[in-house]
């Protein structure tokens, strides 16, 4: 299968360390990893709300969002279905969209998740429930990304790690603060046939000035997941006759 690369990037509504705007900055910060996929959050601000349309024509990619302040949002190089932007509650967001990629299905599901323990926990369980990733009508392998505001250990992490797979690359994985990283707030997860054959924490000078945040980028590949039928647990019958 051919293998995609994917962003997750908070991007601070494209504001840098000091107040100042670096839409074009993150533009740069983007393009030099070349991504097919970018899982945007934090973007646009009271004061500049076309942010991920900026960004997307300077990147020549498809934005998708809903135009929210401080959203989560895509940027793509191919076209996306099935746009919904669902609440977490307490400010935690959910942005969910379907790739079709070399002939498979792709869920995404892009998430902003808030640092409070008890919020958190909250939002992690609407995001496993029915009504998202529990929904049995979405059948197909899942990405999940974002920033997940997670800790080293606590609240949502026990069972995110039970019904989900964290990609294991890059294997350091710090990317918050952008300043001085120690804390892997933005992660990837998968459900089903997908896994992760690269990946790494884009820690440039200009990564660092641009947002919070350190991007984090990964190459995914899609496996193949159908099960089918042993030839010989298939019971051969005589072809009858059919009397008309």
């Amino acid at each position: 299968m051919s293998a995609l690369r994917v962003m997750s990037y908070h991007v601070n509504s494209c504001t840098g360390r000091k107040g100042e705007p670096t839409v074009d900055l993150c533009a740069q910060v983007i393009d030099s990893q070349s991504p097919d996929l970018v899982f945007l959050q934090q973007v646009g601000s009271r004061s500049d709300p076309s942010q991920l349309y900026q960004l997307a024509n300077q990147l020549n990619m498809q934005p998708f969002g809903l135009g929210q302040e401080a959203a989560c949002c895509f940027l793509s190089r191919y076209p996306l279905r099935g746009l919904q932007d669902y609440s977490l509650g307490s400010h935690g967001s959910c942005l969910r969209a379907d790739l079709d990629h070399m002939g498979q299905r792709l869920h995404l599901f892009n998430v902003s998740l808030s640092l409070n323990l008890l919020q958190r926990k909250k939002q992690v369980n609407a995001l496993l429930g029915e009504e998202l990733l529990g929904n049995p009508s979405l059948p197909c392998a899942a990405l999940v990304g974002g920033d997940f505001a997670l800790p080293f250990w606590g609240a949502g992490q026990i069972r995110l790690g039970n019904c989900l797979t964290r990609a294991t690359q890059p294997l350091w994985r710090a990317n918050f603060p952008a300043e001085f990283p120690f804390w892997g707030r933005d992660r990837f997860y998968f459900r089903g046939g997908i896994r992760a054959l690269a990946g790494s924490v884009v820690a440039t000078p200009d990564a660092r000035h641009a947002s919070s945040h350190l991007p984090l980028v990964l190459t995914v590949e899609q496996v193949e997941n159908r099960k089918f039928l042993p030839l010989k647990n298939v019971h051969q019958q005589r072809m009858k006759p059919v009397v008309g």
